[in-house]
């Protein structure tokens, strides 16, 4: 992996287009085409074929739940979040926000160095990110026609739930923090902000697939850890650390000690994390729901944003 950290060898480097911010962006916009095509051929040949055996061995419904979409969307968390604590683990960041700031002495774009490896977790947040949110766009729909409806967006490939507006605000307002983040390299706090909200989204797919698989305690087990995660990261983490650090921090260990004028950059970026924390708050209250209903209701632990709702 010292390709990744910036170290080369005698090899062709194909990590090196890593190297500048563009290459970020280029990158990121190869994904955002690449990643429909590796969704569709993963579900067709890996994830539906472990899912009807591993999930409905009997004959299978009409009704049938996609267990391909929750298996890839599982996968995708797992290799970001893994990749996410490999890049900051050992930063120090990771443990004291003070350093998403020191070293950088002039914005934007924040002047300090940045690893391979946060960029590459960048390339591949922003491609996702790109497909999944510009699904009505006309090029992705003539290429949802031409594979065969093999294009993974929200619009055509999400079933439409109740708060599918909310979902398309986060998609919209993720995005735009992503992109901007990136352009002004406030990257170090955007990789605590990736892993603040992916690693819940691990157990929210697992606890999903097990209501699916009809286990009788795994759900309810997986529910109750994703549920202790939510709260943990999205609204204890992230407003006290994080959007606590962006608040302060960059004024007083950067603005006023070099004297940069920190605007707008500064209340851009704050809006837009204070922005995804507020539907953060909108579906803690679904969570809580979902929670209600478990203990006062039939005992399962459903999505309260189902079709049918």
């Amino acid at each position: 992996m010292g390709a990744l950290n910036g170290v080369n060898g005698d090899v062709y480097d194909i990590f090196s287009i890593l190297d500048t911010r563009k290459g970020g962006y280029t990158l990121a916009i190869i994904l955002a085409f690449l990643y429909p095509i590796l969704r569709f051929t993963l579900d067709r040949c890996v994830f539906g074929p472990i899912g009807r055996v591993s999930f409905f061995p009997k004959e299978k419904k009409s009704d049938d739940p996609p267990t391909a979409a929750l298996e890839s969307r599982l996968y995708k968390y797992k290799v970001l979040v893994i990749l996410g604590f490999y890049v900051s683990f050992n930063e120090s960041f990771f443990t004291d926000t003070r350093y998403f700031w020191l070293g950088c002495t002039v914005f934007p774009p924040c002047n300090y160095e940045v690893s391979r490896g946060l960029r590459l977790l960048y390339a591949l947040e922003l491609g996702y990110y790109l497909q999944a949110s510009l699904g009505s766009s006309w090029c992705l729909e003539v290429l949802h026609l031409l594979i065969l409806q093999a294009v993974p967006s929200l619009i055509f490939w999400e079933v439409r739930r109740k708060d599918f507006w909310e979902n398309m605000a986060h998609h919209i307002a993720t995005l735009g923090l992503i992109t901007y983040s990136y352009h002004v390299n406030f990257v170090k706090v955007g990789a605590m902000v990736f892993l603040c909200h992916d690693i819940n989204d691990i157990f929210m797919e697992g606890a999903k697939m097990a209501r699916y698989a009809e286990h009788k305690w795994l759900p309810t087990a997986l529910f109750v850890v994703f549920m202790l995660s939510w709260f943990t990261s999205r609204i204890y983490y992230f407003p006290v650390y994080v959007i606590r650090s962006v608040y302060y921090e960059p004024i007083n260990l950067v603005a006023k000690v070099y004297n940069i004028n920190p605007h707008p950059h500064w209340e851009i970026f704050l809006g837009l994390l204070c922005f995804l924390f507020s539907l953060h708050i909108y579906w803690s209250y679904l969570i809580l729901k979902i929670a209600y209903r478990q203990l006062f209701g039939d005992g399962q632990a459903e999505d309260v944003r189902e079709e049918d709702d």
